[in-house]
């Protein structure tokens, strides 16, 4: 009898250590799917929860918005992800995401009495924050709020500061907050072999094709 009473006080005491956080859908807008690990895709609705593993889908003109905890995750469209670690130990919420393809905005809060540790990976970078909001497509990073940590697959890692933006493209190191603005300020001229295309301006946010129609 000692022994039963023993084992359901561990069990106790590691459930209020160890606690599984549910991600839900609070806004489902165009084609958003889910998958369980070894599942196939289903549609997602309002309401429905994303555990540990699942992945998430969006399709064209699509967006989801997910609530872990005090947290919102706004997934854009063209966006495929995995929820890899969403717990709650010890007064912190663990949330982790593996970043395929795509763009999220990350509203991450804390409460009285929990700590956040959030960090999304993508197969060149990962920002690690505690506490902030920003936007991430997996290379380029912007700091609505609060401080990001910018980490290459080297593991070298660079601050990002509120209003500030940074770049990783392969193993290069983090950019600096003025490199960034330099890049979206700056258009390179280049030239195509295609038919009736005089020339081509490129930024990081648009493309400029002039034309020569008498062609």
């Amino acid at each position: 009898m000692k022994k039963i009473i023993f084992i359901l006080i561990l069990v106790f005491i590691s459930s209020g250590l160890f606690a599984e956080v549910t991600a839900v859908f609070s806004e489902v807008s165009g084609k958003v799917e889910i998958k369980a690990p070894g599942g196939s895709w289903k549609g997602a609705e309002v309401g429905m929860s994303l555990n540990k593993g699942d992945s998430i889908s969006t399709g064209f003109r699509s967006k989801a918005v997910l609530k872990l905890g005090p947290s919102q995750l706004i997934v854009k469209q063209l966006t495929r992800m995995e929820l890899s670690e969403l717990v709650e130990k010890e007064g912190t919420i663990s949330t982790g995401l593996n970043l395929r393809v795509g763009k999220i905005r990350a509203e991450v809060r804390t409460t009285e009495g929990l700590r956040q540790n959030f960090k999304l990976t993508s197969p060149v970078s990962t920002a690690a924050v505690r506490g902030t909001s920003f936007e991430f497509d997996g290379v380029n990073l912007k700091v609505f709020e609060g401080t990001v940590a910018f980490t290459n697959r080297r593991g070298q890692t660079r601050s990002i500061n509120m209003g500030e933006a940074s770049k990783i493209t392969g193993f290069s190191l983090p950019g600096t907050p003025e490199e960034a603005a330099d890049a979206l300020a700056a258009v390179i001229p280049s030239t195509i072999d295609i038919p009736g295309v005089i020339k081509i301006f490129e930024d990081l946010t648009n493309i400029t094709i002039i034309l020569d129609w008498g062609l």
